[in-house]
C-alpha cells in the first residue's frame, strides 16, 4: 500500500503541468492562492479592462492568504464594472481597518465612532468591530477582545508592519493569522 501511494505521488509529480503553464482558473481551483497573488501583475497586465471577474479571483486569492497590501494593486484596477468597484471597496476597507488598528495600537487613535462599509466573513473585520465595541486597553503593542468563549489577541509587529491575530478558545491557542 505504501509503495502504491509513493508511486501515485511520483506519477502525479512527473506528469503534472508546471504552475506557470496552468490557467488562472486551474490554479484557483487547486488553491494556489499565494502563487496567484504573488504573480498578480501578470494577471493585471493580461486582464485589466478586459475581464474583472478573473481579476477579482486574483484579488480573492490575495485575501484568502491575508495579503492585504498586494490586494491593493487589484483594487486600483477593479473599476470598470459595478462588481469590480464593490470588490475594490471591500479590499480598501480591509486595508483601512488594518491601518486604523495599527494607529489604535501605536497612537491611541480613536476608532470608536468611525463608520466603515460593512465587511462580512473576515477575521480582521470581526476584530475591528469588536475593538470598536469593547475599547480594549493596549499594552506592549497588543490588546485582546472577546466574543463568547473566544479571545482574539491582536499584536502589531512594527519591524514587519503586520498585524497578527491569535484566536484562543477556553484559553487555548487554536489559530494564528498574519495580515500583511
Amino acid at each position: 500500500m505504501k509503495l502504491f501511494s509513493l508511486l501515485l505521488v511520483l506519477f502525479s509529480f512527473v506528469f503534472s503541468k508546471p504552475l506557470e503553464e496552468r490557467s488562472l482558473i486551474e490554479l484557483f481551483k487547486g488553491n494556489y492562492y499565494s502563487y496567484i497573488c504573488l504573480h498578480r501583475w501578470i494577471y493585471i497586465n493580461k486582464y485589466q479592462k478586459k475581464n474583472e471577474k478573473l481579476l477579482s479571483l486574483v484579488a480573492y486569492s490575495c485575501l484568502k492568504k491575508n495579503y492585504l497590501t498586494p490586494a491593493l494593486d487589484l483594487s486600483k484596477v477593479l473599476r470598470v464594472t459595478k462588481t469590480g468597484r464593490i470588490n475594490a471597496t471591500y479590499i480598501n476597507t480591509l486595508y483601512l481597518m488594518k491601518l486604523l488598528l495599527i494607529q489604535y495600537i501605536k497612537d491611541g487613535y480613536d476608532i470608536f465612532d468611525l463608520v466603515l462599509p460593512k465587511v462580512e466573513g473576515n477575521l480582521l473585520a470581526k476584530v475591528f468591530y469588536l475593538t470598536q465595541q469593547q475599547k480594549p486597553k493596549v499594552s506592549d503593542n497588543s490588546f485582546s477582545v472577546r466574543e463568547n468563549d473566544k479571545t482574539y489577541k491582536v499584536t502589531f509587529k512594527e519591524d514587519i508592519n503586520n498585524i497578527f491575530i491569535e484566536i484562543y478558545k477556553n484559553e487555548k491557542l487554536i489559530k494564528k493569522e498574519k495580515f500583511w
